[in-house]
């Protein structure tokens, strides 16, 4: 049986992890029975930490199986060992990773990737007419594109190289990808270019929906294929209850009525066509006029996302089956002054948002970021985020 080790030395002490560890799973089940009583402060990571962590550049780890699941192994282990808060520390029972191409759905649709030494892959758009764009998305074999994609050659090399694999003694397995999207209007944006999608969306609302409901179509396709292909037992039978949730960021770039308009049904349909369970969407930026299409029109009951711009309480007040994943801005960890940080975390942690069960923060570390700013955010949510009964 193959075993691996970090390649790194030093982290903080481990027996103060095992017990922080054992109360982070208790506060966490007491969040999901509603009986928390502080505001969870949890943070995330991504391949930016990962590839700094063993010193591969982005396109070594979209590239290479075996150093895409080193990094992700070590990263998580450096992350779990030195960032402190509500998310899990320490070792696992079991590490569980996958293959982590962003552009997926991108090279789906046919479009170029790009890929840095420095920074995330991203796609270009294609150059078709609005004709050939239709026609080439109807025709789109599912099962074929899923098979010849690169993302499905990393997973099954990923597959085989974690099986029987130990790293520091735990488990590894590998959770097949495809299995969401990262936007109708995002991907539509980036397949047809932003710029001529605003046109589109202002000059010619026939084709756009047209366009909007083939992207739609193509999603549910691409995913269900995904499952089919590289199944998991819960998703035995289609659409399934485990519950869905998908970004789309580009949504704050068009008012209330375009979205209700354009994105309405094909929201409607992407969701109903993947679960029968509970509805999450994540968006950033300044997208609030959205919020009761999502909740009200969509059965969305957590909305990821939205900073310290955004009145938490009102909408929560508003929504009695509504929770928040609210987020930290980096940008503010990494150039704010300590008394930005403050600043930040008491607009988030207004009287009227700290419910229980309903309102949780995240925040994001980058590859230049320090591990004391997150800290420090950590301390305030501690010191700010009681629950008064």
């Amino acid at each position: 049986m193959p075993a691996w080790q970090p390649s790194y030395s030093g982290w903080r002490d481990v027996p103060r992890l095992e017990e922080h560890q054992q109360r982070t799973r208790d506060f966490m089940s007491a969040f999901a029975q509603h009986e928390n009583e502080r505001v969870p402060i949890r943070f995330v990571c991504d391949e930016q930490v990962w590839t700094k962590v063993i010193g591969c550049t982005f396109r070594q780890f979209y590239h290479d199986a075996e150093t895409h699941l080193r990094a992700q192994l070590e990263g998580w282990h450096w992350f779990r060992h030195h960032v402190m808060g509500d998310h899990a520390v320490g070792l696992p029972d079991r590490w569980d990773v996958g293959a982590q191409h962003w552009m997926e759905e991108n090279a789906y649709l046919g479009c170029q990737i790009v890929y840095q030494e420095d920074d995330y892959a991203w796609g270009l758009p294609l150059d078709l007419p609005k004709n050939e764009l239709l026609a080439h998305l109807r025709d789109l074999d599912p099962e074929k594109r899923v098979r010849s994609s690169p993302t499905f050659h990393l997973y099954r090399e990923l597959c085989d190289l974690a099986a029987d694999l130990t790293f520091c003694d735990r488990p590894v397995r590998i959770h097949p990808p495809g299995r969401g999207t990262h936007g109708i209007l995002t991907k539509a944006a980036e397949v047809r270019g932003i710029d001529r999608l605003c046109l589109d969306l202002a000059e010619d609302p026939d084709f756009t929906q047209a366009y909007l409901d083939a992207v739609t179509d193509v999603e549910i396709a691409r995913i269900q294929a995904w499952r089919r292909l590289a199944p998991q037992p819960e998703e035995e039978h289609l659409p399934n209850s485990v519950g869905f949730g998908f970004p789309d960021d580009s949504l704050q770039l068009v008012s209330a009525a375009t979205a209700r308009r354009f994105l309405l049904e094909p929201y409607r349909r992407l969701y109903a066509a993947l679960t029968t369970g509970a509805r999450s969407f994540h968006v950033c930026g300044r997208a609030m006029q959205h919020y009761a299409m999502l909740v009200e029109d969509l059965g969305v009951t957590t909305i990821d996302g939205p900073g310290d711009f955004c009145d938490h309480q009102t909408y929560l007040a508003r929504y009695s089956d509504l929770g928040f994943h609210a987020q930290t801005d980096s940008g503010i960890h990494l150039h704010g002054s300590r008394a930005d940080v403050v600043a930040m975390m008491r607009k988030l942690l207004t009287p009227g948002a700290k419910l229980p069960g309903r309102f949780w923060i995240d925040g994001f570390l980058t590859r230049h970021m320090p591990v004391k700013a997150l800290d420090f955010c950590y301390q305030l949510g501690l010191e700010l985020g009681t629950i008064r009964a």
